[in-house]
């Protein structure tokens, strides 16, 4: 009996995974909405960003763990420093090019001084450090601020990698047991500390997140999805949901300033939130969601999905241009305007343009740099 779910799990787990697109573009819609927010109530919520965030931490975590564990297992075949090095060119030249370019942008039209002034942390995907040590505020670097959950996910690449490729499963499950102590800790400890904002922009308050995603996928490359798994994972969304609702009603009976500065609120708010996360993804990559991902499969959020990365990277660097840049340089100058964008003109605005410009880099940049890749970096998939 369990033939058919098998060959259905190695179809999804191995091929693209219906859905996850569209949770991408979920997550960006939430980062979108805390940024730019539509409504007076959702612009007291910033805590849909930060969800967004997490989600996309979540996501990145599966995938990137997919990936080593298939590199993994080719151990045999091929030498773990080439393998290692196989994936970290392919990871550059996903990540690194568009990045480089909008960071060029934002020094040579001059949107911010403080991301000039530390543009070599920028390069070397560290600038979440060099907010908590040099900065006193996450915003600091204008237009670049988002940026330092790019340095999250690099940094995280670079120690987990290694250990998924050289090491047995059993130091993966270890290493995984002990990121979600690490970050749980780590959060703890810059609460008590009052630490302010150091609670995430470290790579260590993000860990638990991460770790949710790669669990999620060194689970499914076992192929034994048994009824008790599908179960536990049952549970853990109910118990995600349950937990959400309850974060949400302390907000709200706390008011938000209280519930961002409390030990939940610094220290528990994203567990569940990976919670739900990772067991939706779980689901979509063995075929047991059908309605969510006819929901993700959406032919608008699947558009959106595949150009996220592109969007996160640009959002604010569109949003800084326009005000700082634009409308002083040009609209001003030219025709006395200076419009006041707030609420839900803001958002359609700024969102419209920044999925255009993300098509327009998909299509023009990304995609060709994408075959020059697999040129240089077979894929193994």
């Amino acid at each position: 009996m369990d033939a058919p779910a098998h060959r259905e799990l190695d179809i999804q787990a191995r091929g693209r995974i219906r859905g996850l697109d569209g949770l991408r573009a979920v997550s960006l819609l939430l980062v979108l909405m805390a940024h730019w927010s539509p409504l007076p109530y959702l612009n007291n919520v910033a805590e849909w960003g930060r969800g967004g965030l997490v989600v996309f931490f979540v996501i990145s975590g599966f995938l990137i763990t997919r990936i080593l564990v298939d590199l993994a297992g080719r151990r045999r075949e091929v030498e773990g420093v080439q393998l290692l090095k196989g994936f970290y060119g392919r990871r550059f030249f996903r990540i690194q090019p568009i990045y480089y370019l909008a960071l060029a942008f934002v020094i040579c039209i001059s949107l911010n001084s403080a991301v000039r002034e530390d543009v070599i942390y920028h390069v070397f995907f560290v600038q979440n450090l060099s907010n908590v040590l040099l900065r006193s505020d996450i915003g600091t670097y204008g237009p670049a601020a988002p940026w330092w959950s790019l340095a999250v996910e690099e940094q995280f690449y670079v120690f987990w990698a290694p250990i998924v490729i050289f090491l047995r499963p059993n130091a993966w499950r270890l290493s995984l047991l002990g990121a979600f102590a690490l970050a749980i800790g780590w959060r703890a400890f810059a609460w008590y500390a009052d630490l302010g904002q150091a609670n995430v922009l470290v790579t260590f308050g993000n860990l638990d997140s991460l770790a949710a995603g790669a669990a999620v996928a060194i689970v499914i490359s076992t192929g034994r999805i048994t009824p008790a798994v599908s179960r536990c994972f049952s549970v853990i969304l109910t118990v995600g949901i349950v937990g959400l609702c309850l974060l949400s009603l302390t907000e709200m009976s706390e008011g938000i300033l209280a519930f961002r500065t409390s030990f939940v609120g610094k220290v528990l708010a994203d567990v569940p939130v990976y919670m739900i996360a990772s067991s939706l993804i779980f689901f979509l990559a063995v075929g047991r969601a059908t309605t969510a991902a006819k929901v993700m499969e959406t032919p608008v959020l699947v558009f959106i999905g595949k150009r996220s990365y592109g969007a996160y990277v640009y959002h604010q660097v569109v949003n800084y241009t326009f005000f700082f840049f634009v409308t002083p340089h040009w609209l001003e100058p030219s025709f006395g305007v200076k419009p006041q964008l707030h609420g839900p003109g803001e958002f359609l605005v700024f969102t419209a343009i920044t999925l255009l410009l993300a098509a327009l880099s998909y299509k023009y940049i990304e995609q060709p740099i994408f075959r020059l890749r697999d040129r240089i970096y077979p894929t193994t998939r």
